[in-house]
């Protein structure tokens, strides 16, 4: 959800682990991007990430022009950190269509501070201490969460158009949590569920009105979901 008083027109796919949902301590995963997209305006995006505490750390492509490839011709991906320190973007185009990242979002045992790292490279640390209290909301707690919008509205509109934002499967695999005794444990359909959503939530958006291709393979520990117009 956007943290200003905007409101998004956006669809999700939000995984949560259901055992220790609210003192889970982290989450990592394979996100294997999508061959192909569809940017159809400034502004809208794709995004795949693990959000905990308040961070949203992760990878995702834009219709911005600093994310257009040259070597291409098409925008391409790159890793970010959001939360309550601000925002910082790693560089662009690291990553392309197809690519299989692994990220991975945690609360590190020795001080409390939250950490990020893409396929194991330390991406941001935070600076300040997060504690049990920051982990207590659906919206804070240890997740993954799959997001894509096409714009963005300043009041809540009348109506929504059509949605014109496409991708290709997006694939999140091998997703572990962090229990609270400091134990990794795969996600699977016994100790997780995958839930589909859309904003803005006071209305009701025209087909389809969620992601429309989705594979739910939780029992394996994978899940995936593609849009197509």
């Amino acid at each position: 959800m956007a943290k200003d008083k905007s409101y998004e027109y956006a669809k999700f796919a939000k995984i949560h682990p259901d055992l220790g949902r609210y003192t889970n301590l982290g989450f990592q995963a394979y996100v294997t991007l999508p061959s192909s997209k569809s940017l159809p305006q400034g502004g809208s995006y794709i995004n795949a990430y693990c959000g905990m505490a308040g961070f949203e750390c992760g990878i995702s492509v834009k219709y911005r022009s600093d994310f257009m490839d040259s070597r291409t011709g098409t925008y391409q991906w790159h890793w970010f950190a959001n939360g309550p320190e601000g925002q910082i973007d790693g560089p662009m185009c690291e990553y392309r269509d197809g690519e299989k990242v692994h990220i991975k979002l945690v609360r590190l045992e020795e001080n409390d501070h939250v950490q990020f790292k893409v396929d194991g490279d330390e991406k941001f640390t935070s600076k300040h201490a997060y504690g049990e209290n920051t982990f207590k909301t659906d919206d804070t707690c240890a997740r993954f969460i799959i997001g894509s919008e096409i714009t963005r509205y300043p009041t809540l509109p009348s109506s929504l158009p059509p949605w014109n934002l496409s991708f290709s499967r997006l694939q999140i695999s091998d997703m572990r949590y962090k229990k609270a005794s400091g134990v990794w444990k795969d996600v699977n359909s016994d100790n997780a569920t995958a839930r589909l959503s859309h904003t803005p939530v006071e209305l009701y958006p025209p087909s389809p009105v969620n992601f429309n291709g989705v594979d739910d393979d939780l029992e394996n520990g994978r899940f995936a979901v593609s849009m197509s117009v």
